[in-house]
């Protein structure tokens, strides 16, 4: 996704549209960091090679923690799970 669709979609969400830019950049890296717990749950058969459609509720409470409802980070996620399952591939140590 390039940074013109991802803002693009971002902004047709009336919360997500009002999340800082920090927040934005502390949900991926988060996302990205648990990416094991959020797998770890998932039935046997979803490939850990692509970020599931959904997030287990104990990761999507803990991703509001960015200032957001848990309902927004149900549709960030949809909006950034591939950004966010690539984190640790890109940032190397994380």
């Amino acid at each position: 996704m390039d940074v013109g669709s991802l803002f693009l979609a971002i902004r047709q969400h009336r919360e997500l549209a009002a999340m800082s830019y920090i927040n934005l950049g502390r949900f991926l890296r988060y996302a990205s960091l648990l990416k094991d717990d959020i797998i770890q749950p998932q039935p046997h058969t979803i490939s850990i090679m692509a970020a599931p459609d959904i997030l287990p509720p104990s990761i999507t409470s803990f991703l509001s923690v960015v200032a957001i409802s848990p309902e927004s980070v149900d549709a960030l996620w949809d909006i950034t799970k591939d950004l966010a399952w690539a984190g640790r591939e890109m940032g190397g140590k994380g």
